[in-house]
């Protein structure tokens, strides 16, 4: 495949409706999972008393209750809506929910996860595996609604994430050859 033909089927991938869904799917299983984390350390029957950071647990919890949570339910309904309007051909609210999720490390600056060292690390390692994901799925999604795309870079795996070029196919036009 050459690769200014990659270079039209990843912009067809990543403005398809498909793509907008699987962005969603994720999206939402990364707030999921953040959700079950915290739910999961509060029935904990023990807390880390003897966890030499354990203020800095409380704290965290706690701000995931006042601050987190709150903005995880927001952006959970927000992206429920925007894949309704991007089915109906409106991308702008799934342009804000990738932009929303790019700002979501600087909202969290300062409130960590030090919880999730006390719960099923399986979750632990969903959260953060989904988290990377998400932020790559929707760097793709803003850049492509965008049309931010210098020429060439969407090409670089380091920036996409990496691409099946098998799935790429399925995005060719009549009479387009790989």
């Amino acid at each position: 495949m050459t690769p200014e033909l990659k270079e039209k089927l990843l912009l067809r991938m990543f403005s398809s409706i498909e793509y907008m869904e699987e962005y969603t799917q994720h999206f939402i299983e990364f707030i999921d999972t953040g959700l079950l984390a915290l739910d999961a350390y509060e029935v904990l029957s023990v807390k880390p008393l003897s966890h030499v950071n354990y203020s800095s647990v409380e704290t965290d919890v706690r701000l995931w209750h006042k601050k987190v949570k709150p903005n995880f339910l927001f952006m959970k309904s927000n992206i429920q809506e925007a894949i309704v309007e991007a089915r109906q051909g409106e991308y702008s609210g799934i342009d804000a929910a990738a932009g929303n999720f790019r700002g979501l490390s600087k909202d969290m600056d300062g409130i960590r996860e030090s919880f999730m060292d006390f719960i099923d690390p399986a979750i632990k390692e969903k959260y953060f595996a989904e988290w990377k994901i998400v932020g790559a799925m929707g760097d793709n999604l803003a850049k492509t609604i965008s049309a931010r795309w210098r020429p060439g870079s969407i090409l670089n795996e380091k920036i996409t994430g990496a691409i099946d070029e098998k799935k790429l196919l399925q995005y060719l036009s009549a009479g387009e050859v790989p």
